[in-house]
Parts: C-alpha cells; sequence; structure tokens
C-alpha cells in the first residue's frame, strides 16, 4: 500500500538505495538541435517532439521510421495502443494518430466536460482524464456518451502557483507534473497521496511498477507499490532520459540524441 500524502516532500531527506553506474555500450548519435521532448511507446520506440510540433518516431536501434506533419502539441502521450494521442489546448481538440504519422482523426473536447480544459490524457479504459484550469478540477469522462464519470477539486494547497504542463494516469493512479513543485499523485477518488519535491523537473516516465526521473546525472526511481527510492547514474551532460529493457535514450546538453544498449539489472 502506499503511504499517506505527506511522507515524500524533498528528495533530498529520502534514504536511496545506490546502484553503481552501468556499463554503456553507445549505439549511435545524432543531431537534435530542434527536440523539445523525448518519450517512448509501449513497443519501445521512441518519440521525439520537435519545436515545430513535429514527431519523429524511432526504433530501438535508433533508425527513424515515421514522421508527422508539424502540429500545435500541448501533451503527446504514445503508450497507449494502437494510437498516438496528441492534445490540442488552442483549440481544445484532440487527435488519434495511427502509428506510422499515416492517418489521424480528430476530436473536440465539449465544452459540457470543461470550461477551460488545459490537460487531457487518455486512460487504460478508453476514457479521458481532464485538467479543468476553470475550477482546477480533474474529470474523467466518457466521450461516447459525454458523461462526467469522475470528478474531484486539487487543493488551493496544489493549485496557487501551480504551472502543470503533464498528466498521466498509470496503474490506476493520476499523476499531474507542475515545474514549479513537481509531481502530484492522487488516487481515483481524488485524495493526493504523494508529493514529490522535483522544481524545475519537466517530465517523468514510467518503468514497471516504478515513476522515475532525471536529476543531477542520475535517474531516480519511486516505487508506486512499496514507496522506496533507488537511483543509479548515466552519461554526464543529460538533459533528458529513457530506459527500456535493453536501450537508454538521451538528449544530451549538446542538443545530440545518443542511444545506448543498457542493462538495467531489473
Amino acid at each position: 500500500m502506499m503511504k499517506a500524502a505527506g511522507l515524500i516532500f524533498f528528495c533530498c531527506f529520502i534514504s536511496f538505495a545506490v546502484f553503481p553506474q552501468t556499463d554503456f555500450v553507445k549505439l549511435k548519435s545524432w543531431k537534435a538541435k530542434n527536440t523539445e521532448l523525448i518519450t517512448v511507446d509501449r513497443l519501445g520506440n521512441f518519440i521525439f517532439k520537435e519545436k515545430t510540433g513535429k514527431l519523429l518516431k524511432y526504433d530501438a536501434d535508433g533508425k527513424k521510421s515515421a514522421a508527422s506533419a508539424r502540429q500545435s502539441i500541448t501533451l503527446v502521450e504514445p503508450w497507449f495502443q494502437p494510437s498516438i494521442f496528441v492534445y490540442n489546448r488552442e483549440k481544445q481538440q484532440y487527435h488519434l494518430w495511427n502509428r506510422n504519422f499515416e492517418s489521424e482523426t480528430a476530436y473536440q473536447v465539449d465544452a459540457a466536460w470543461a470550461v477551460e480544459p488545459w490537460l487531457v490524457c487518455p486512460t487504460h479504459d478508453n476514457r479521458l482524464w481532464i485538467l479543468d484550469r476553470a475550477d482546477w478540477s480533474l474529470k474523467k469522462v466518457l466521450p461516447v456518451s459525454g458523461e462526467v464519470i469522475q470528478e474531484f477539486s486539487l487543493g488551493t494547497e496544489e493549485t496557487g502557483n501551480a504551472n502543470f504542463i503533464y498528466l498521466r494516469e498509470y496503474l490506476n493512479l493520476v499523476f499531474l507534473l507542475d515545474t514549479r513543485s513537481g509531481i502530484l499523485i492522487y488516487n481515483h477518488l481524488g485524495k493526493l497521496i504523494e508529493k514529490i519535491h522535483a522544481p524545475g523537473l519537466t517530465s517523468f516516465y514510467f518503468f514497471g511498477d516504478e515513476l522515475y526521473f532525471l536529476q543531477d546525472d542520475k535517474l531516480k526511481y519511486f516505487n508506486l507499490l512499496t514507496s522506496q527510492w533507488r537511483e543509479h547514474s548515466i552519461p554526464a551532460n543529460t538533459r533528458q532520459a529513457i530506459i527500456t529493457d535493453e536501450r537508454l535514450m538521451v538528449l544530451n546538453q549538446q542538443k545530440q540524441a545518443v542511444l545506448y544498449r543498457y542493462n538495467p539489472g531489473l
């Protein structure tokens, strides 16, 4: 069971299990000066989001296999098969791309669901989570019927100075990334059960039962079932990093993408 809210606020107070840096075998590197964000799908393909809104897809060996047209992207989520989900806040639309960006279907976020849909993400059961900035509420919506099947409000302490940039559901939990404070974790009843203090964080990911993120050239892992922490080092001067079962993909300070063969020993 996860521990009560308030247990984890400052990472510097947590006792980490530290793992030595694993040997990395560099497979290839390439220029990625226009890349803003990297993410990964369930099959281990890497998705690069460029400043222009173009999405590039690379396989596990670093071969570019697909590219999208330019678009306005607020949030991209490739984890849920078989589509790549993209939310456009400006138009209040979400788009479902096929795996090779050959076709897409656009859907409007109904005004009855949210007055100001700040972030929208898919769920494991084909619903949507919507963060409504008008009243800082989270709503779970069934798009087929338009029914709001779940709704709860965020606390004023969490929203007062927040800059929310990412929303994600995982293991029946809801995750919000605030660049000013860190990661908020809610259960489906709307209870804030964890608050990970990590100001300036711009991305986080999942590996099995763990949430992980990059900080100080280390990947820091938080186990969502046991609330235990561990960490290990990765190549220096890294801006973003993603692991899979066999690969480590990083964006470094030199604006290069570097792909390594990697065995995290998990």
